[in-house]
């Protein structure tokens, strides 16, 4: 590679690194659609008269889902997992009202409604009187979030532990507040101890046919109140009774037999690649003697692949209760695979070769044993999601089970899974079955690349909507990576191979860093619109921000001088109010005020100062920190 040609990839990295921005919501929590905020408000006579509460002040929880999403009311009706706050002051239990939600079609049940919360909601906590509150730990609110967030095909649940610092001094009065009403709703319609969810009336219906078919079976409506989440007396029945396991010898044998039977299950295609291209490899040697002998190898370290990674995956579902698949919960291992995948996916185009995990039908590669290893390693950890016959009756009854029986059932069901393999190790003459590679292994490797593309699709589309953008960065920078280390060549013989691989990893790091990296909070920017900049006028100074998602130098801004520490700090330091003005669609509002400060392109920031609202100061185009912050001396002096 010549000195410009690495002279211009040097530039295109810093341009990324400079350009590149997370797509995250305002005080967004990683890799959840859901941006939370707190406040705290003054409950004076005249709102605890309308109200009847005695308390005197209110802090209220703000959760705002993503555009698609949604979360379950606190009473949701049906079946559904409720919205749960649970909050404490010091060690003092605080009481929480909830409004009532959107009604919704049913998701598990078309006929029946449930109740959402989507959009921004308010939770509101009842407070003791702040002038009163004294010590360290009732200065602060201590919560804990329980919820389900779910959109039209996928749900993902949601544990959020969360703290609120009580503000001093006078507050806001709670009965101007645009929620006021829904606050009087819930006052109505939150009761003390939470009734159970009502059911919906098919559901009611099928249970009640269900008891006149079976007296073991109890009817819901007619069972005495529980708490949410108790549903200990539900006698579930279920339609192949003999296929489920009450014992650990029923459920190994039932386990060897889903493992078996797991290898012909077609719900990944790149673990069907991964084991046609091993057992490819296994079969590749001319001699006889020679392609027995490797085809046995292989196997035996394909076999022990799978066996390490059950071995690893019983001792994990044990100590955590994690339930089977559930590690594909984790956005990280998620992006983490999906770059190995596309990495495996180059290497099948001859971008450049993997040092060990090689699947090249004639690789020769200097550490077979590891090759076949770590290969069986990844075939099993793809497959994991999936199930097949047998696998859920054996999974339903051992996962309630000691780690150790969980440990047992989960190793004979990798035993299954081996079991074809284990059998070639024993029958090395079955190599004469698979076809030596020749001219046309090289189309077929390309089949394969395509099929574990399309596998690093279907991982993405497993990840929430704020992860994409980086896990698609992360990918960028790993096919940098293995360009470099493919033009590199093999071996590290001379200074300028090592200088490139080591560029290689370097660029891989960055993009696990990138990728991988938690969600920043950012500091929460009000949608602009014109009612609220009017309002605002000669009350406070007003920020507004003109971006759009296509607009490369307001990005920029947004990571080098409109950060969150910075204007954290900023608008606490001179009160401001900050507004985004969103132009990535058809904004005509926005549009017109952007006309009006005189510009037609982005980026624009605009200061409207409290004491001279009619002459905004206008910062065109890319600015810097130290001209914004002079600038604001000049218009938002406390």
């Amino acid at each position: 590679m010549s000195h410009k040609s690495l002279g211009t990839l040097f530039c295109l990295l810093l341009l990324t690194l400079y350009t590149w921005t997370p797509a995250e919501a305002s005080y967004r929590h990683e890799g959840l659609p859901l941006a939370t905020s707190w406040a705290a408000f003054s409950l004076g006579d005249k709102a605890r008269n309308e109200s009847g509460q005695e308390a005197r002040h209110l802090a209220v929880l703000f959760l705002e889902t993503d555009v698609g999403w949604y979360t379950y009311a606190n009473n949701p009706g049906g079946f559904a997992k409720p919205t749960k706050l649970t909050v404490t002051q010091g060690l003092t239990p605080l009481s929480v009202l909830y409004p009532a939600g959107t009604p919704k079609t049913d998701l598990l049940d078309p006929s029946s409604l449930v109740n959402t919360y989507a959009g921004k909601t308010p939770l509101f906590v009842l407070l003791p009187d702040l002038r009163q509150t004294k010590g360290k730990d009732a200065s602060s609110l201590a919560a804990k979030l329980e919820l389900l967030l779910c959109t039209k095909d996928k749900c993902l649940p949601a544990s959020l532990d969360l703290t609120f610092a009580l503000p001093k001094g006078n507050l806001p009065d709670a009965r101007i507040q645009p929620w006021w009403p829904t606050f009087l709703a819930a006052v109505k319609t939150t009761n003390p101890t939470r009734q159970p969810d009502s059911i919906p009336s098919g559901s009611v219906a099928a249970l009640a046919e269900l008891a006149q078919k079976s007296e073991t079976v109890p009817s819901l409506a007619d069972a005495p109140p529980q708490d949410a989440g108790d549903w200990s007396n539900l006698r579930p029945r279920y339609f192949q009774p003999e296929l489920e396991v009450e014992g650990l010898v029923k459920a190994v044998l039932l386990g060897m037999l889903a493992g078996f039977i797991l290898n012909f299950m077609p719900c990944v295609l790149p673990v069907i690649s991964i084991k046609l291209s091993a057992l490819m490899a296994g079969s590749s040697n001319a001699d006889a003697g020679q392609r027995s002998a490797k085809f046995r190898e292989h196997n035996l370290y394909f076999a022990l692949g799978i066996l390490l990674y059950f071995f690893a995956l019983s001792a994990v579902l044990g100590v955590t209760g994690l339930a089977w698949g559930q590690i594909f919960q984790q956005p990280a291992i998620v992006m983490g695979l999906t770059a190995l995948i596309f990495a495996l996916s180059l290497s099948l185009f001859g971008v450049f070769s993997l040092p060990i995990v090689d699947l090249k039908f004639d690789q020769m590669t200097t550490h077979p044993k590891l090759q076949a290893l770590f290969t069986g390693l990844l075939a099993t950890l793809l497959a994991t999601p999936c199930s097949g016959p047998f696998l859920g009756g054996v999974l339903g009854w051992t996962l309630l089970q000691p780690p150790w029986v969980i440990s047992s059932v989960l190793v004979a069901i990798g035993v299954g899974m081996a079991l074809p393999y284990l059998v070639m190790v024993l029958f090395p003459g079955m190599a004469r079955m698979f076809p030596k590679p020749g001219a046309w292994t090289g189309h077929l490797e390309k089949a394969v690349g395509l099929l574990l593309m399309g596998t690093c699709i279907y991982l993405l589309g497993i990840l929430p909507d704020a992860r994409i953008i980086p896990a698609l960065i992360l990918l960028w920078f790993t096919a940098v990576g293995a360009w470099i280390w493919g033009t590199a060549g093999p071996g590290f013989d001379s200074a300028k191979i090592v200088l490139l691989k080591l560029l290689a990893a370097l660029l891989l790091g960055v993009g696990l860093w990138l990728g991988l990296r938690p969600a920043e909070l950012v500091t929460q920017m009000d949608a602009y619109s014109e009612t609220s900049l009017r309002s605002a006028l000669g009350k406070e100074t007003v920020v507004v921000d003109f971006t759009a998602d296509w607009c490369p130098s307001c990005k920029v801004l947004e990571q080098t001088t409109l950060t969150p520490a910075r204007l954290g700090d900023m608008k606490a330091r001179y009160g401001l109010r900050l507004m985004r003005a969103d132009l990535t669609e058809k904004n005509p509002q926005a549009e017109a005020l952007l006309h009006a400060l005189g510009s037609k392109s982005i980026p624009v920031l605009a200061i409207f100062p409290k004491n001279a609202p009619e002459s905004p100061l206008v910062l065109r185009d890319l600015f810097t920190p130290t001209q914004l912050e002079e600038a604001l001396q000049h218009t938002a002096r406390p």
